[in-house]
C-alpha cells in the first residue's frame, strides 16, 4: 500500500528538504511505500493525503491570536502562508487525518485550536540558533504516559532548538507533554485521544537531529504508524 504524506511547506531550498527526507527515512525503517507531497506547490492537492506534517518557518501574524499590538516582536510573517496553512489544518481535521506539527507547525496548530503564542520568549537565548548558525541544544522534561513519553525511557531528553516564539496559552483540546526548564511548552498532544485522529506537535526540529536520537526519527515513525493503523481500520469497515 502506498501512502501520501503532505508537507505543508516544503520547497527544495534552505532547511525544508529535511522534512521529506526524515519522513522517507522513517518509512524505510518501517518498510512502507511513501510519497511526500509539497503542499505549497499550487499544483498539489490535499484531497488524497493520508497525513500532514506542518513545518517550521517564519512567525505567524500575531493578529490571528489577539496580539496585534506586539507586531514589532515578530519577523518573517507571510500572510498568504498563514491563510493557506490554517485552511489546510481545517481540512485535515474535517478528514480526520493524522497531524504532526514541528516548530512553527506546532504554534500554528495551537492557534488554530484557539490557543495563543508568546511573541518573543523573555530568555530566548536558550532557544535560538547559536552565533555560528547551528541549532541550539537544551534539555526538556518529558511527561510519562504520553505519546512522546512512550518514545523514551528517560524523564529528561536533549533536543535541538531554533525559535524565539512559543506556545503561550495552550488550547483546551491539548495537554503539554514536554517542557524546557524555563517552562516553555516543547510538545503537546490531544488531552483526550478517544475516537480522535493522531496529533502530536513539538517545538524542536526532529528532522534536523540525528535520526537515531530518542525524540527524532522515532517521532516520524510514530506519525507513520498512526497512518498505517488508520488505513487498517478503514479497510475493516
Amino acid at each position: 500500500m502506498r501512502f501520501r504524506i503532505g508537507i505543508s511547506y516544503g520547497p527544495e531550498r534552505g532547511p525544508y528538504p529535511h522534512y521529506a527526507a526524515a519522513v522517507r527515512a522513517a518509512a524505510d525503517r518501517l518498510k512502507l511505500d511513501v510519497e511526500t507531497v509539497d503542499l505549497s506547490d499550487p499544483r498539489a492537492t490535499p484531497k488524497s493525503l493520508d497525513g500532514i506534517v506542518f513545518t517550521g518557518g517564519g512567525d505567524i501574524n500575531p493578529e490571528r491570536f489577539g496580539k496585534g499590538d506586539e507586531a514589532d516582536r515578530v519577523s518573517g510573517v507571510d500572510d498568504d502562508r498563514d491563510s493557506f496553512e490554517f485552511r489546510l489544518l481545517e481540512a485535515a481535521q474535517s478528514r480526520e487525518l493524522p497531524i504532526f506539527g514541528i516548530c512553527r507547525g506546532a504554534q500554528l496548530i495551537n492557534v488554530g485550536f484557539g490557543g495563543d503564542l508568546i511573541t518573543h520568549i523573555p530568555n530566548a537565548s536558550a532557544h535560538v540558533k547559536t552565533q555560528d548558525g547551528k541549532d541550539a541544544r537544551h534539555e526538556i522534561s518529558v511527561r510519562k504516559n504520553s505519546l512522546i513519553g512512550n518514545l523514551t525511557s528517560e524523564k529528561r531528553a536533549h533536543v535541538n532548538s531554533s525559535h524565539h516564539q512559543a506556545v503561550g496559552r495552550l488550547a483546551d483540546a491539548f495537554k503539554p507533554t514536554a517542557q524546557a526548564d524555563d517552562g516553555t511548552v516543547e510538545a503537546f498532544e490531544r488531552a483526550d485521544e478517544t475516537g480522535k485522529p493522531f496529533l502530536v506537535a513539538v517545538q524542536w526540529h526532529p528532522e534536523r537531529m540525528q535520526q537515531d536520537e530518542p525524540l527524532a526519527g522515532s517521532l516520524f515513525e510514530l506519525f507513520l504508524s498512526s497512518i498505517v493503523a488508520r488505513a487498517r481500520v478503514s479497510c475493516r469497515r
